[in-house]
């Protein structure tokens, strides 16, 4: 398996570069490390607070309004597989061709760093950020979101990737200004390429852009919250449209002492940890759909919000007390654990990972979540799963301190 090749150019931007010669296409992508999450923070020591939504209205404002026009647009003409996305904590402009490599950095690059701040073109931009809320409003999952976060967290105050219709509303294109200019520098910005391409080719293409685009660098900080590890409300109803009751338990846990080393493996043992306690093969599971308590599978999930682990399980059931009351009675006593299926598990990884490599989407897009996840710079591999073991995992779940969780309950309100 190749090595991922680290560039650190003069400006701080760095740049990781994985040749394949045995692919068709090139994939490049380029990364800012903020999103969703990242709305309060200071710059030149001075505080800036912003509301939900922010980083997501600047992503489609910096693909639309700049010296190129819409970027995403002129390369998909050129038949490039093209796309932006914000995230929790990081937002991507990526493309993918056969050829045009080096008109694709180019065009990708000057629409990033050439944006035109108008009041008026962010206004009309608005209009489809608005649809796009709406079309999240039927969710009921989008709602019990939020209402999930707003119980668990006390000062962290993020609730929604893209913010509602009034965050939008409020937003002004001096905050875009402020919040381009504070995180979309290149020393807080990361470009991955890989595929068939020539390395001499591609950096020639991106330093000879930074040699003639420089970019003021801004001392920027962002602003602890001081968050506790207690959650604010432990239990909330949602009266939502539902063919079913479904409860979710959310567990807030501190994993701040932990190592990006540590971060990365309890990453694949919180996988076995999922499938041998709540998985579909599971004893949990099992007694569950015997019982009639649920009929459908049970949802594990996680994200990470600044210091904390947020670890979900929820599913659709017919009794929900007894269900939270199961699910909290195996999480005190964890006594699941199977050496065996952990064995299972992680001949399975391995195998997935071998396969990986016949697709190179396959193999970057892991690098970049080890990179924006766990600040983790490498492509983990075959010997890393081999020193995962199984005592190794059971300390790993049993450390983690499941007693802060908060309950949400989605409900049909029932006619008065």
């Amino acid at each position: 398996m190749k090595e991922i090749e680290t560039i650190i150019l003069d400006n701080g931007l760095k740049v990781y570069l994985y040749p394949d010669k045995r692919r068709h296409t090139t994939f490049f992508q380029l990364i800012t490390l903020v999103g969703g999450l990242d709305k309060d923070f200071k710059v030149n020591d001075k505080e800036y607070h912003f509301q939900d939504g922010i980083a997501h209205i600047l992503e489609h404002y910096i693909v639309e309004c700049n010296s190129v026009g819409n970027f995403l647009k002129e390369l998909g003409s050129r038949q490039m597989n093209t796309n932006a996305s914000t995230y929790y904590n990081m937002t991507a402009f990526y493309f993918s061709a056969v050829e045009n490599i080096n008109f694709g950095i180019k065009t990708l690059l000057n629409g990033l760093y050439n944006v035109d701040f108008d009041k008026d073109k962010l206004e009309k931009l608005k209009n489809p950020i608005y649809q796009e809320i709406r079309g999240r409003l039927d969710n009921k999952f989008y709602h019990s979101n939020i209402m999930t976060l707003n119980n668990l967290f006390n000062n962290i105050n993020f609730r929604s990737i893209g913010g509602s219709i009034e965050e939008v509303k409020n937003t002004t294109v001096d905050d875009l200004k402020i919040y381009y200019e504070a995180f979309y520098q290149p020393k807080n910005q990361f470009i991955v390429v890989g595929g068939n391409f020539s390395k001499n080719e591609v950096m020639n293409e991106i330093n000879s852009f930074f040699q003639k685009k420089k970019i003021q660098e801004k001392k920027v900080d962002k602003i602890n919250h001081n968050e506790s590890i207690t959650v604010k409300k432990r239990e909330d109803i949602l009266y939502f449209p539902t063919p079913l009751d479904y409860l979710e338990i959310s567990f807030k846990i501190d994993i701040s002492k932990k190592t990006s080393k540590e971060k990365l493996d309890l990453d694949f043992y919180l996988g076995c940890f999922y499938n041998q306690y709540f998985g579909n093969t599971s004893k949990t599971y099992k007694e569950l759909i015997d019982k009639k308590i649920i009929t459908t599978g049970i949802s594990c999930s996680d994200i990470r919000i600044e210091n904390f682990l947020i670890i979900n399980i929820g599913a659709y059931a017919n009794d929900v007390s007894t269900f939270k009351e199961t699910i909290l009675n195996v999480i005190k006593e964890l006594n699941y654990f199977d050496k065996d299926k952990f064995e299972l598990d992680k001949k399975s990884a391995i195998v997935r990972m071998i396969l990986r490599d016949e697709n190179i989407m396959k193999m970057i897009i892991p690098f970049i979540d080890n990179v924006v996840n766990f600040d983790y710079p490498y492509l983990d591999n075959i010997n890393d799963l081999n020193e995962l073991e199984f005592n190794k995992y059971v300390t790993a779940i049993r450390e983690l301190d499941f007693s802060n969780y908060t309950v949400t309950h989605i409900k049909e309100k029932k006619a008065s």
